[in-house]
């Protein structure tokens, strides 16, 4: 049975801080709005939502005891977990839509894809880079999309699930998402910033984490829906990762009748004891398998949890195929044979 990774995460490391253009990387923008970035990666990026500083750790049993990911160790985790594919995504990247200014997003951007692009991508084509995209400035963003896809061989682009302006549903990104319908790619909206949900005031991450995820996805899905972001787009792929899958039903139940967008994709993990009835409301079809390398877990980890999925009982085998590999390689438009 054929394993893709729909979503894994790199480790941003200094060696991004190369990637930045001038003037950016001085400082010497008109007006000086920002200033040098020093070496310093909290200087790219901002905080994800004023609750992770000082709380993210990864696992022990990830490879060297938790210390940094990089590329190598990510090949080294794709041979023990037995995947084709791995679909990567940021970490402090995950807070790209916290960026204030619409110039230093568009900088940040090119700079993390060409980063990703050169330290992983070209590495090995079994890592394959997902593309941060400036939608404070949503005409440069459709730039910026079709260089990533074109010239970068990027199989799309992800979108934050919060810290933008608008919701993600908005007619303001539309022309996004026309972008991503022309050129075939997909988009998927990351949970990571759970700040402005009523969260704020809670003193321990462990809800944080675990309500921010989905809610911020129910937000983020509830506005494209309503909005009518799949009924303009109908060829659009959109995944949404990150917060499990029994969120989708709860969604479906709350809006008291069922929707089948053949478009839209749900990440799931291992050890979700749901998972039989999420598909037999919403089909096989529609769910990604994510291990989430290395926020959490190591490769003794992912092995538990790919069996857990294969050894589901009321999962049938065609159900089982269609989460651990054949979706994502629908979603991400993986070729036939490869």
């Amino acid at each position: 049975m054929n394993i893709i990774d729909a979503d894994g995460h790199v480790i941003e490391d200094e060696s991004l801080l190369d990637y930045v253009d001038e003037p950016y990387r001085s400082g010497k923008t008109k007006g000086g709005i920002i200033g040098p970035i020093r070496n310093v990666l909290g200087n790219v990026f901002p905080s994800l939502d004023f609750h992770h500083l000082a709380t993210f750790k990864r696992s022990e049993r990830a490879f060297g005891g938790g210390k940094r990911v990089g590329p190598e160790q990510w090949l080294q985790f794709l041979d023990v977990a037995k995947f084709e594919y791995a679909f990567l995504y940021p970490t402090i990247g995950l807070a790209m839509g916290n960026i204030s200014y619409p110039d230093w997003a568009c900088a940040v951007a090119r700079a993390y894809n060409n980063w990703i692009h050169d330290r992983y991508m070209k590495l090995s084509p079994r890592l394959k880079g997902m593309a941060l995209l400036p939608m404070q400035d949503v005409s440069e963003a459709v730039v910026e999309l079709r260089r990533a896809v074109k010239e970068l061989g990027m199989p799309g682009a992800m979108l934050p699930s919060r810290g933008l302006p608008f919701d993600l549903g908005h007619r303001t990104y539309w022309p996004v998402y026309a972008e991503a319908e022309k050129l075939g790619c997909a988009l998927a909206v990351h949970g990571g910033c759970h700040h402005g949900m009523g969260l704020d005031t809670f003193e321990t991450f462990v809800p944080i984490h675990g309500m921010g995820h989905p809610l911020s996805l129910l937000i983020a899905f509830s506005g494209m829906v309503y909005h009518g972001v799949f009924d303009e787009f109908p060829r659009l792929r959109v995944g949404f990762l990150e917060g499990g899958a029994a969120w989708v039903t709860f969604w479906m139940d709350r809006m008291d009748r069922s929707h089948h967008y053949f478009g839209v994709f749900v990440g799931c993990e291992g050890g979700e004891e749901g998972l039989d009835y999420q598909v037999r409301r919403v089909g096989n079809g529609h769910l990604l398998f994510a291990s989430d390398f290395p926020h959490e877990i190591g490769p003794e980890d992912i092995m538990h949890e790919i069996e857990e999925v294969r050894e589901y009982r009321g999962l049938t085998e065609e159900d089982k195929a269609a989460i651990l590999g054949g979706n994502a390689r629908r979603f991400y438009q993986v070729p036939a044979g490869l």
